[in-house]
């Protein structure tokens, strides 16, 4: 079971689409699928101006993207944990540099890191299905890839820490109230929503959006950076714990079972 990438363009829109080797299988993320973001991305890098907008999105329908694949999960340690947690953020911070609207088309869920990458495009079009949440405290381990910063900026301190501590999901309307998406359809007009907006944004200033949001980048930029440094290390410090081996020993044994 493998999660790979799809690269397409319509109408001067640049998609990446997660999809799951196994029919019916959620989306999931390793190291492979991260290299496989990482090409795509250097594609729309490598040709400014040519594309209007990026979708990101997935083709499972069982999922955006539900986080870390197991078989990753079972090789991290207090040792290595460190460089998964510093590619990670190296992708994401390209994904929200990038000089053209990022939207995250979310239809179920997004966890883990699956939320990260949508935190980390400009805009969150949810389907009335999604669920969001930060489940990493039930297996021990730290929010990696920006989550412990870029949460805490969309839905304020104490609503990120209930979701951090509780590991609870929220669904899309929540999400909405709370500053977490911005806008909430039915999932089947989830494609006719992100098409008009992705068109009436082509009809503003390519510049002025550009500029825009490498201005906002910038006032994030120093504490992104920072929070890389905090999550690499709390990272390794609860990976070496006993308490996070347990969790993830029988996190894993129950996955047997299923």
């Amino acid at each position: 079971m493998a999660t790979h990438i799809k690269f397409a363009e319509e109408n001067d829109v640049a998609f990446i689409k997660f999809y799951e080797e196994e029919e019916r299988k959620p989306c999931t993320l390793d190291w492979d699928v991260l290299a496989e973001l990482s090409e795509k991305l250097t594609e729309i890098e490598e040709h400014p101006g040519k594309y209007t907008a990026l979708v990101v999105q997935s083709e499972s329908p069982k999922s955006f993207i539900v986080g870390a694949n197991i078989a990753v999960l079972k090789t991290q340690n207090a040792e290595n944990i460190g460089a998964w947690v510093e590619n990670g953020h190296r992708i994401f911070n390209r994904i929200q540099n990038l000089p053209i609207p990022v939207i995250a088309k979310v239809a179920r869920y997004a966890l883990g890191g699956g939320l990260e990458i949508a935190m980390a495009c400009d805009m969150i079009i949810a389907g009335e299905n999604a669920s969001f949440g930060q489940p990493e405290a039930s297996l021990g381990v730290m929010p990696g890839w920006g989550g412990s910063y870029r949460l805490p900026m969309l839905v304020g301190p104490n609503r990120a820490k209930e979701m951090f501590m509780t590991g609870k999901h929220i669904d899309a309307k929540i999400a909405y109230e709370w500053g977490l998406v911005n806008h909430v359809c039915e999932e089947d007009k989830l494609d006719q929503f992100v098409a008009e907006l992705v068109a009436q944004m082509a009809k503003n200033s390519a510049e002025v959006i550009k500029n825009v949001k490498h201005t906002i980048f910038d006032e994030m930029q120093v504490g992104i950076y920072h929070n890389c440094f905090i999550e690499a290390t709390t990272s390794s410090t609860c990976m070496a714990s006993e308490d996070t081996k347990k969790r993830l020993a029988d996190f894993f044994e129950s996955r047997k079972k299923k």
